[in-house]
């Protein structure tokens, strides 16, 4: 599952779909507590469970929409390029593809010496088939796998500790705390500044913690 996780997910991609479904935990710790004033762990449990199983399938095929959008992309721009008339208008193809990408970082004439480069490259390389794959699936399925994993310890006390209102606030206490630890990495991995990340990200947490308990949670 390791392997999965590491050859598919980026280190960026890992932390944000572990950022992404803590938060989503948090916010679905609330909203059921909310909706279910008076349910017991079993419904609570089965209905964040629920939501987080949703989130997870729902961005797994995100991921593989993706992935397929971006090779179909790549071979429409390969069409483009072949069937142009002349290298400027291939050239034009390309600075219109990347160029937004380019222009804060580059110069006119760097732009125009990576079109180069990408047209040289279009040239020898073969269409890509648009179509699925099965590494779109794995990668999809990591996505899904790293989102439950992350958000398995938030929904374990309601498994564990008997008080519906107890387990709520001990789940939140994790989540912040993961939303600490995930801060932490993510600050590492960018090479921003690790504890203001952290912090951040916690009080972002400590904010739907709060409202919640103030709406009546």
């Amino acid at each position: 599952m390791r392997q999965l996780i590491q050859r598919y997910l980026s280190p960026a991609d890992r932390l944000g779909e572990v950022l992404f479904g803590l938060i989503m935990a948090l916010g679905f710790t609330g909203a059921v507590r909310l909706g279910r004033a008076e349910a017991d762990n079993r419904e609570l449990f089965i209905g964040i469970f629920g939501c987080n199983l949703a989130w997870a399938i729902v961005d797994g095929l995100m991921y593989i929409m993706s992935a397929m959008f971006e090779r179909g992309r790549k071979a429409r721009l390969k069409r483009e390029v072949r069937s142009a008339k002349t290298e400027e208008a291939a050239l034009a193809c390309i600075g219109a593809e990347v160029d937004q990408r380019l222009e804060l970082l580059t110069t006119d004439d760097e732009r125009k010496q990576i079109h180069r480069w990408v047209l040289e490259i279009l040239r020898r390389d073969d269409a890509d088939d648009p179509h699925l794959r099965l590494e779109d699936v794995l990668g999809g399925a990591a996505v899904a796998v790293i989102i439950l994993l992350a958000t398995l310890p938030v929904i374990a006390p309601f498994l564990i500790v008997a008080n519906p209102n107890t387990a709520v606030r001990i789940s939140n206490w994790i989540a912040l705390t993961e939303l600490f630890g995930v801060g932490l990495w993510w600050g590492r991995v960018v090479g921003a500044r690790p504890l203001r990340l952290a912090t951040g990200l916690t009080l972002v947490g400590v904010v739907m913690v709060v409202v919640t308990i103030l709406l009546g949670g």
